[in-house]
């Protein structure tokens, strides 16, 4: 008696796991989305990113991101030119920078007399990245059939705050600033597609 109800538990519970994992939102790699198939969109042409920010090169940063994401998916193609596409995604940075997100005194992160001028001066010990891209979806008509607005952001410690206290102080940082752009475009590509597939 004891066993046959520890059966049906289990078959209830493989039966409520199996209707979360066909719902909304989450697909397998390769399975069919509903959002893509309604529209009949087999092939997809990512435009060349427009940036709208101070940051040069960071077009190239989410472009990248985007056709990365897309093409792991494995069910749509991505083709090289617009003519040839079912559908278009646009996508704009409007927004990318670092800014302080705490600060330091010179003599909590410097050596005794190893610096010149006041030991009370305030220097960044981390940034913070922020990244905004506007994304459209259009269909071969140039009918939009979705738009958001997504950001993300992430810290960095600042070089100073490592202990690296110089003049590659600010090539460090701007380093590390590139690696984070790198990892918040991947998240927004992620978003993007993900806020894509929870259309029906």
């Amino acid at each position: 008696m004891e066993r046959s109800r520890y059966q049906g538990f289990s078959v209830v519970i493989l039966i409520a796991l199996s209707a979360v994992t066909s719902s909304c939102g989450y697909h397998m790699r390769g399975a069919e989305r509903p959002f893509f198939k309604i529209h009949d969109i087999k092939s997809l042409y990512v435009t060349p990113v427009q940036n709208n920010s101070y940051k040069a090169g960071v077009e190239i940063t989410v472009y990248n991101a985007l056709r990365k994401r897309f093409s792991q998916g494995g069910y749509i193609k991505l083709v090289d030119k617009m003519d040839s596409a079912d559908a278009t995604i646009t996508a704009t940075v409007n927004e990318a920078m670092y800014s302080p997100l705490a600060v330091t005194t010179v003599d909590k992160i410097a050596n005794a007399g190893s610096v010149d001028g006041p030991n009370t001066v305030q220097i960044a010990s981390s940034y913070q990245v922020n990244l905004r891209v506007q994304f459209v979806l259009a269909d071969k008509f140039k009918k939009g059939l979705w738009t958001d607005s997504i950001s993300r952001n992430k810290s960095f410690a600042a070089s100073n705050y490592l202990g690296s206290l110089g003049n590659t102080s600010a090539l460090i940082n701007e380093g590390e600033f590139e690696r984070t752009l790198n990892d918040l475009a991947v998240g927004i590509a992620t978003d993007a597609e993900e806020s894509i597939n929870t259309i029906f």
